[in-house]
């Protein structure tokens, strides 16, 4: 009988110890994040951008290096800010799930330079894909710590090999 309630001590015990689900509060947040993204995006605030990423924060864009820390984050949206004129970006959380502090987004993108903007070689004008990012709650802010994009454009295929030359006989 002593075991029954041991047990039922712990099951509680565990149960009552599980973070709360701030999925609601933590989807508000990062909404309105996601919001001054696209404006700043729009209007070239690399410092801005930055800091919407924690100290540490780690950005995978794709087909490239990981990047760590607001320094490496600010230079790499600083030379996309570079091109002109500017991008229009949308940003669409598809799911946002929260426990206490901490906070998982998924979602789509959308980015789109005007006709026109001279784009280096191969960049697409238009690109949409997919994103997910490790949110965390930093002095009652919610801040990036993982960020990690994916294109949905094909990337270029090879130009199919020469034909093989002719044979003598």
């Amino acid at each position: 009988m002593r075991l029954h309630y041991y047990l039922l001590f712990l099951a509680s015990t565990a149960f009552a110890c599980q973070p709360a689900d701030t999925s609601a509060s933590a989807k508000s947040a990062i909404d309105v994040a996601n919001a001054q993204w696209a404006r700043l995006t729009s209007t070239g605030h690399a410092d801005s951008i930055a800091e919407l990423y924690a100290a540490d924060g780690v950005i995978m864009p794709p087909n490239m290096a990981t990047m760590k820390g607001k320094d490496a984050i600010r230079t790499f949206f600083a030379t996309l800010n570079t091109m002109d004129p500017k991008p229009t970006l949308t940003l669409h959380a598809e799911a946002v799930h929260g426990a206490g502090g901490m906070a998982m987004e998924r979602g789509r993108y959308h980015w789109a330079y005007p006709a026109g903007a001279k784009l280096p070689p191969g960049m697409p004008a238009v690109d949409s894909g997919k994103y997910v990012v490790h949110w965390m709650q930093e002095n009652g802010k919610w801040v990036m710590v993982d960020d990690v994009w994916n294109s949905d454009t094909p990337l270029p295929t090879a130009p199919p090999p020469p034909p093989a030359p002719a044979r003598r006989r």
